[in-house]
């Protein structure tokens, strides 16, 4: 179910080796195919992990201004209860082969810093790491999907 838009994200965030789970709609399809269309990401904010983190959401801004309004001045609030959304309005993206496509409100990405009171490093370890489109995506595991639904 990850469209183009997801995928280079991710890829984003794989290059620049940013620790995230995928969550939600799209962890609910790796394990039982239950169609979705956005990308929810929970992104590790540790001090390790916040200098990749920032500035692939500042490149990503960089390559898309018109995809938020959100000012990406550094440092980014980068702490717990924060969610970035991608695009915030309807709005255009370059496909692989050069071709624009349309990318809607919700096909996009929501990158959140935390899960209530959940602790990123716990699910992290117990991640299920699945190979989509020469990826290596982290997916929450199929057993933490249901604690944490629902908690934001």
């Amino acid at each position: 179910m990850l469209n183009e838009y997801h995928l280079k994200f991710l890829r984003l965030f794989n290059g620049r080796g940013v620790r995230f789970l995928v969550i939600g709609g799209q962890a609910r399809f790796a394990y039982h195919g239950i169609a979705t269309r956005d990308l929810d990401i929970w992104a590790d904010i540790s001090l390790e992990n916040r200098p990749a983190l920032e500035e692939c959401l500042v490149e990503w801004k960089m390559e898309h201004p018109v995809h938020t309004l959100a000012d990406f001045s550094r440092p980014l609030p980068l702490r717990p209860k924060v969610q970035i959304k991608f695009p915030d309005a309807d709005a255009w993206f370059m496909r692989p082969n050069g071709e624009p496509a349309e990318i809607l409100v919700q096909d996009g990405i929501d990158v959140l810093t935390s899960i209530g009171e959940a602790d990123f490093k716990s699910h992290y370890e117990r991640a299920t790491t699945m190979v989509i489109d020469r990826l290596s995506i982290p997916f929450l595991a199929a057993e933490d999907i249901e604690a944490i639904s629902g908690v934001r």
